[in-house]
């Protein structure tokens, strides 16, 4: 049995949304938008953790059971090339772990199916879950260093690094009672209502590309630095120097307007 369990509602809606209607705000179903998520999916979320030192993991993706039986294909073939990814489709927005992932001891983590993680990121969760230690017991854990990255230009990149306590990228949940990551509600009131610890190093990209509900480079309670800008080659780089594994960042789509 895996030990690290990653939840990512892809076509469900958010509790704060459509919790009826997961398919209304962007016609998730439609094009531009699901060729566009499919590719960042692909390119940034899937070889994030394909890109993984520690293997032993699971990456449960969630859809609505409503989306069209081609689309459902598509996200077969992709279970069928990342033997870590399984796919669940369900009515409704609640987020439940199937029969098989579902035990009294479990370490659950979350990411948006837009953004990336480090290559150590499932490693240090697994230490965590291995060690035993009673101070981890029902604790969630929070990588406050993050990456926020848009792709302006055809060369053109914009990003900077921020630090939030509370970003939903990796944010994990250690439980003894069967609980996982999705029960904790909004990733942004976690620190009010569990413990909480943070991991050093660095955590999530979050990938701004315009469809976001919520996600910009202004937001007033980050501590971040002033934006930087670089070409496909540059950012490469710099995310590479960070320990991101080797990522599609071209896929991202050009921003319309500012950010």
């Amino acid at each position: 049995m895996v030990s690290i369990v990653g939840m990512v509602r892809y076509s469900v809606a958010a509790s704060f949304a459509f919790p009826d209607r997961p398919d209304v705000k962007h016609k998730v179903f439609e094009d531009p938008y699901f060729s566009e998520r499919l590719a960042m999916f692909k390119g940034i979320t899937l070889k994030s953790f394909a890109g993984q030192t520690c293997k032993d993991f699971v990456l449960l993706v969630y859809h609505s059971a409503a989306m069209p039986e081609d689309k459902k294909a598509i996200f077969a073939e992709l279970e069928r090339e990342y033997p870590f990814m399984k796919n669940i489709f369900i009515d409704g927005a609640k987020l439940i772990l199937p029969e098989e992932f579902q035990r009294q001891r479990i370490m659950t983590f979350r990411i948006d199916n837009d953004d990336a993680m480090p290559a150590d990121f499932v490693g240090k969760l697994k230490d965590i879950a291995d060690s035993n230690n009673p101070l981890y017991d029902d604790v969630a854990f929070s990588i406050p260093k993050m990456r926020k990255l848009a792709h302006i230009g055809e060369d053109e990149f914009q990003t900077n690094d921020s630090l939030f306590i509370s970003n939903s990228m990796g944010l994990a949940y250690f439980s003894t009672e069967g609980k996982n990551v999705m029960d904790c509600g909004n990733h942004r009131l976690v620190p009010y209502h569990y413990r909480m610890m943070c991991i050093d190093g660095m955590g999530g990209l979050q990938i701004i590309n315009g469809t976001n509900v919520a996600n910009n480079f202004r937001k007033p309670h980050y501590k971040q630095t002033e934006p930087s800008y670089y070409t496909k080659d540059q950012m490469c780089e710099l995310l590479k120097s960070e320990g991101y594994p080797e990522l599609d960042i071209q896929d991202i789509p050009i921003l319309p307007e500012p950010c």
